[in-house]
């Protein structure tokens, strides 16, 4: 089982800030967090980390989790 927590807008909007699940994929927990609600735009734009390390590149979908993972996604900051 892995848990997410939204972080930012992705949990303002996703009216959760944690919840835990099954998953193989970043893609799948992805798909998990659009199914119970999460805006999906807000989604494929966040932040992604891994027990804490960033994730980044165009592989970072298909990236694996394994059980125990958390995975953190935090909507980017903006402003000036």
């Amino acid at each position: 089982m892995i848990t997410v927590r939204l972080y930012g807008l992705v949990s303002e909007y996703g009216g959760q800030r944690q919840f835990s699940f099954e998953a193989k994929t970043v893609r799948q927990a992805l798909q998990y967090a659009a199914d119970i609600g999460v805006d999906q735009d807000l989604l494929h734009g966040a932040l992604i980390f891994i027990n804490g390390s960033p994730l980044n590149g165009v592989m970072r979908l298909n990236r694996k989790l394994t059980d125990g993972d958390e995975l953190a996604l935090l909507s980017p900051a903006g402003g000036g």
